[in-house]
């Protein structure tokens, strides 16, 4: 299995990186809508809880851009049944999570800095507020990686994605925006309770789509 992981992960690197397609549009959405709420605000600060709601609305919509594209990818290319006579649905889960990981990791890397800076967020507690973007964006990829397999296996592209996604990731979205805040708003020493819940949150969810998977991969 691990070796159909890294063979299938390698694939769709090098795909994107041949293309750059759900990068480069991600980047592009995250950097338009920085900049347009930079020019609004005419350089006058929001205040801390409202920036961590735009924040997590940018990130949110950005990776809704490239999230679904792993697995939409294979059918526009007309390359799922070659991959599910080819390698294991476990390893095809795997490496499709793993990919938008990275995917995620890329997006959080951009778009965080550049938030802060042209927003002019005042973090107050760094550690934690790093510790709540990773583990935020953890979520968001653990729960739309299997929703981005039924998108694709139903015939659903990127707004259908989006339309599904939101609902479902409302709590995530959510407890993200409340922690962020906290790291913003307080200089005292914070708590990671809803950070370690969001990390067992995602451990839920990718243990249950592992599970899951080959039913909705195999239209089982």
């Amino acid at each position: 299995m691990v070796s159909e992981i890294i063979r299938n992960l390698a694939k769709d690197l090098r795909v994107e990186f041949r293309s750059r397609f759900a990068i480069n549009i991600s980047l592009a959405f995250a950097v338009i809508a920085t900049l347009a709420l930079s020019l609004a605000t005419g350089g006058i600060p929001f205040p801390p809880r409202v920036q961590s709601v735009l924040l997590w609305l940018i990130i949110f919509f950005s990776a809704m851009n490239g999230l679904s594209h792993i697995f939409v990818r294979e059918d526009d290319r007309g390359t799922s049944l070659f991959l599910l006579v080819s390698t294991t649905s476990d390893a095809i889960y795997l490496s499709k999570l793993i990919y938008n990981l990275i995917f995620m990791s890329v997006l959080l890397a951009v778009i965080t800095p550049l938030f802060v800076f042209f927003l002019q967020v005042n973090i107050l507690g760094i550690p934690p507020f790093i510790i709540s973007v990773l583990t935020g964006g953890l979520s968001i990829t653990a729960v739309t990686t299997i929703l981005a397999a039924m998108v694709a296996k139903s015939g659903g592209k990127g707004p259908l994605f989006t339309i599904i996604s939101f609902p479902l990731l409302l709590p995530v979205l959510w407890l993200s925006i409340f922690s962020t805040a906290a790291t913003l708003e307080s200089t005292g020493p914070h708590g990671y309770g809803t950070q370690l819940f969001l990390l067992a949150f995602s451990g839920f969810i990718t243990a249950l789509s592992f599970l899951l998977f080959r039913f909705v991969w195999l239209d089982e």
